[in-house]
């Protein structure tokens, strides 16, 4: 079990202390990976921030849900103290990483299957006319 500086919105993994084995974990997760995270007792899901416009990647961690909100108080009432940080193995020691939802590839594949689509809904075979003829109300 580590600590880690109530100093941001964010956990960035430098200020993750006395656990280097969990900020390794977190520098070696990909962007948009969520796990989970007791932090002060209070377990919640966190997810990697994403790599910035330059490519470079943010090595922080953003809460979710509960979490969120457990980590607001937080920042309000305790900014600059150290709290407890560990991961939470859940029910039966699960693995905390949630898998990223899909792949790059299948991601691409997604948006070329929608971009496809265009030109196949309804399509009106003349004008539609003046607008008062549409709009018209009596």
């Amino acid at each position: 079990m580590g600590s880690v500086t109530v100093s941001d919105v964010a956990i960035w993994a430098k200020h993750v202390h006395g656990d280097p084995a969990l900020a390794d974990f977190i520098l070696g997760m990909d962007a948009g990976q969520t796990l989970r995270l007791k932090i002060d007792g209070v377990a919640g899901a966190w997810r990697r921030m994403a790599d910035g416009k330059d490519g470079r990647p943010t090595l922080g961690l953003r809460p979710l849900g509960a979490a969120r909100d457990h980590w607001q108080q937080l920042y309000r009432e305790r900014r600059k103290d150290l709290v407890q940080i560990e991961l939470d193995a859940g029910p039966a020691g699960s693995i905390p990483i949630v898998p990223s939802p899909a792949s790059e590839a299948e991601r691409q594949a997604a948006i070329e299957s929608f971009l496809g689509l265009a030109g196949q809904g309804w399509r009106s075979d003349g004008p539609y006319g003046p607008r008062e003829e549409l709009y018209d109300r009596e």
